[in-house]
């Protein structure tokens, strides 16, 4: 993956693809906190392992077969500005796109990185109907060992979503057994403890998370076989009852921001 931008502050930096302006991996002082398989993808037009993917414009499975997690990542986006921190990309409808979703949209995605790695997502409706999409940051974070890590801040409010069963879900998500949970509402700031780091996971306008890994069922994946212990996906977007619909000529703009840092004692 040659085609790419990289990103330096004074915290830290990050490299990002062209293709699904995808945020490949990161550091922030001097820690790693994304997680990019040592078995990803290097083919272009194939999704990449790890990172934050950009699904769009559907999240998950479709029901009608046609490529999970949307068409965005696998595209060509192109950049509109750069600085040394901060890179906005674009990405429009094309023949290519419309043939999976007929729509005219553009959509556009700003990362920059300070104390934090950040992203700010728009997408504007250029049809001449209203469309409804869903979408997620599909962030795989680097962690020590997945089996021993725990998510908080969806415990209370929300519900978790299990297959077609929709149940209340209450107190932190233990990681030490699989697990695919997608909740449809978490609106407030999640932390996955590792150890002694917590990665906080904040942001406005996605009200939806999920947190995914399958375990020692990853073995069988081509792209993640033996390094299931290294990672954990907790990702933010507006999913199932949260799924967005814009009028003609509507923008919608919602952001996600990451940030790794020491846990307080008690």
């Amino acid at each position: 993956m040659d085609d790419c931008i990289e990103l330096i502050s004074a915290h830290g930096r990050a490299r990002v693809s062209r293709q699904g302006a995808q945020v490949l991996e990161a550091e922030i002082g001097g820690q790693p906190l994304l997680w990019l398989s040592p078995l990803a993808s290097t083919e272009a037009g194939k999704p990449v392992r790890g990172g934050v993917p950009v699904c769009f414009p559907w999240f998950g499975k479709h029901p009608d077969g046609l490529p999970a997690h949307g068409f965005a990542r696998n595209q060509a986006w192109v950049v509109q500005t750069q600085q040394a921190d901060r890179v906005v990309l674009a990405l429009q409808d094309s023949p290519e796109g419309r043939a999976l979703w007929p729509h005219a949209f553009r959509l556009e995605l700003a990362i920059s990185l300070d104390e934090r790695l950040q992203f700010e997502l728009s997408v504007e409706n250029l049809d001449t109907q209203p469309f409804s999409f869903s979408y997620a940051l599909h962030s795989y974070f680097a962690v020590t060992d997945s089996r021993h890590c725990t998510v908080e801040g969806l415990s209370g409010r929300l519900r978790r979503e299990v297959g077609h069963v929709t149940t209340p879900h209450h107190g932190a998500v233990l990681l030490a057994q699989p697990i695919d949970a997608v909740f449809e509402t978490a609106p407030g700031n999640l932390q996955l403890l590792d150890g002694q780091r917590e990665i906080v996971v904040g942001g406005e306008g996605m009200r939806s998370a999920v947190v995914w890994n399958p375990g020692m069922h990853a073995e069988g994946i081509p792209d993640i076989g033996p390094h299931w212990t290294e990672y954990v996906c907790l990702e933010r977007g507006n999913i199932g009852v949260a799924a967005v619909t814009l009028a003609p000529a509507g923008r919608h703009v919602a952001s996600m921001w990451l940030e790794s840092r020491l846990r307080q004692p008690g």
